[in-house]
């Protein structure tokens, strides 16, 4: 097992650190529990899961990031989709499924197969775009989606819409939230345009991999260590009076 990481250049990303947290707690991963992360990418999550003592595994469907996550996280990785999972019934104890549905045109035989994986009582966490956000109707919202390699099938979820599809794919006791209200989202779109200007095109996050050294990426990582606890508080105090927010954080259990 490798050593745990220090830094993970993923950690430049306020949407991923602004998810971080309460996909933890969603997630309640225990010592030798085994654990599935579906479209790891750089196994960002995983990192951050691997003082907990539990099995980790990954699947995506880019060779470069599964190769990052087994040098640097787990040897358990490998290449795969979530189409078809490449492992067997009743497997794994949680699996996580994080800003991945909304690039998958299939989403009902994705959440099916990793119904199929998951133990009796296993849970799984899903993050996606919210359609309860401040710029759903805007073309932000929609900026980067349809270019380059990491294309959306849908630009985002309602609440109740990924609830019924969970629901519906056998899935039990479903919790959700938003989190990102305004200011992390904005921060968010700026390092996308940024990103995009130098780019023009995206792949997969092993992309970022040849920014990690360059003062802009420096310099974000910098602003993040202020941006992140403010986006943070701004969440606690305005989601839960006006419902909005942009990214949505769900949590459902296979029936026992």
């Amino acid at each position: 097992m490798p050593a745990a990481t220090a830094y993970h250049p993923l950690a430049a990303n306020i949407n991923v650190r602004m998810r971080e947290e309460p996909i933890r707690i969603y997630l309640d991963l225990k010592t030798e529990e085994r654990c599935l992360d579906i479209g790891c990418g750089l196994g960002y999550m995983l990192s951050k899961l691997q003082n907990v003592g539990a099995e980790l595994h990954g699947i995506d469907t880019s060779q470069e990031s599964v190769e990052y996550v087994q040098k640097h996280i787990t040897p358990h990785a490998k290449v795969g989709s979530c189409i078809s999972i490449p492992y067997p019934d009743n497997h794994f104890d949680k699996a996580l499924f994080c800003e991945v549905i909304e690039h998958v045109e299939d989403d009902r035989t994705a959440l099916q197969e990793i119904y199929r994986v998951l133990k009796p009582g296993g849970r799984v966490v899903i993050s996606t775009p919210a359609y309860e956000g401040f710029f759903t109707r805007t073309y932000l919202k929609r900026l980067g989606h349809h270019e380059g390699g990491e294309r959306h099938a849908r630009d985002g979820y309602y609440r109740h819409e990924l609830q019924e599809k969970l629901e519906q794919s056998g899935f039990t006791n479903v919790q959700s939230s938003l989190h990102m209200f305004l200011f992390s989202e904005l921060m968010m779109q700026l390092t996308k345009i940024g990103f995009m200007a130098k780019r023009r095109s995206f792949k997969a996050q092993s992309d970022i991999l040849e920014e990690q050294r360059t003062l802009p990426f420096r310099c974000l990582k910098a602003a993040l260590n202020v941006a992140v606890p403010l986006g943070r508080l701004e969440d606690k105090l305005c989601i839960p009076l006006t419902q909005k927010g942009h990214a949505l954080i769900v949590a459902a259990e296979k029936h026992v």
